[in-house]
């Protein structure tokens, strides 16, 4: 490879910047669940631009970590989610067992309440 022929082309700040691999997200295991119910993640979704014939706009997920099984729940409004959450504690903590230890949410205001947080700390849930 002749050398002077590679220094006569500039080198483009930005093509050796974009050529540059970025660094992967550190695989910390602390944050993942290892059993049933230890982390449950929480999501609504809506309003959609088209509503259902019964009037609903919102959908609910819960996915649990260690399983990845999801539960859905269909809203018509976001107000709903608090009972939804109680509805959904009460049936998978029947059906599987263990209690929910952790539920992480995207901190949306519909899970920023009064009643929520102390439902959340009276059942020992972070």
């Amino acid at each position: 490879m002749n050398l002077k022929e590679v220094s006569l082309h500039p080198i483009c700040e930005g093509c050796v910047k974009g050529k540059n691999q970025r660094t992967l997200f550190p695989k910390d295991r602390a944050t993942r669940a290892s059993q049933l119910l230890e982390i449950v993640h929480i999501d609504v979704c809506g309003p959609m631009k088209t509503t259902t014939q019964g009037g609903v706009r919102y959908f609910l997920t819960f996915i649990d970590d260690f399983s990845r099984k999801i539960h859905f729940y269909l809203l018509k409004a976001k107000g709903e989610v608090f009972e939804k959450f109680k509805q959904y504690k009460v049936f998978v903590e029947n059906k599987i067992g263990p209690k929910i230890k952790v539920l992480r949410s995207g901190n949306e205001g519909e899970f920023v309440c009064k009643k929520f947080d102390a439902f959340l700390a009276e059942c020992g849930i972070q």
